[in-house]
């Protein structure tokens, strides 16, 4: 929970060719050990083998026809990147997870990379001054009521709905 905080207000930062395509962290959800929501909550299979990775490393899978990105906090535990506010340049819409990835060319090519040294980086920022809010996580059924969704309040670029309680950025 506390990774998914802390990644608020950096950068994730992915290069293609020459290019580098950035965007600033604006929401994130956690998911923790024994979380019934969590794709690590039957053990490892083929398709979750990243998420046992070690810290930082990348967890991208595809979930009705969308590519979503995890950064693992330790082995079997993630954070899903939701939403984004685009970096100069950047065009397209980064809000919700799904959006995020195809904005930013995220594949399923960069399951398992490191985001510190790898194609797809995140960034620390500039020190964070918005305050935080705190909700529940939404598009699961399962342990949907636990408050593990993070945002920077007052964002635009947060996904809807908007979480609502407020949580102290210290």
């Amino acid at each position: 929970m506390r990774v998914a905080r802390e990644l608020l207000g950096a950068w994730l930062v992915v290069r293609q060719g020459q290019r580098r395509l950035s965007a600033r962290i604006v929401e994130t959800e956690a998911y923790v050990a024994r979380d019934a929501a969590s794709h690590t909550f039957r053990g490892p299979t083929r398709r979750n083998r990243s998420m046992f990775g070690p810290p930082g490393t990348l967890y991208v899978y595809r979930i009705h026809q969308v590519v979503c990105a995890n950064v693992v906090t330790q082995p079997g535990q993630a954070v899903l990147l939701r939403a984004a506010e685009p970096g100069p340049g950047l065009r397209g819409d980064t809000r919700g997870p799904g959006r995020l990835c195809r904005t930013l060319g995220i594949t399923l090519l960069d399951d398992g990379s490191d985001v510190v040294h790898g194609r797809v980086e995140v960034r620390s920022g500039a020190r964070r001054t918005e305050r935080i809010v705190v909700g529940p996580r939404v598009g699961i059924s399962r342990g949907a009521r636990r408050r593990l969704r993070y945002a920077l309040d007052g964002n635009r670029w947060v996904s809807l709905p908007r979480p609502r309680r407020v949580r102290p950025t210290a």
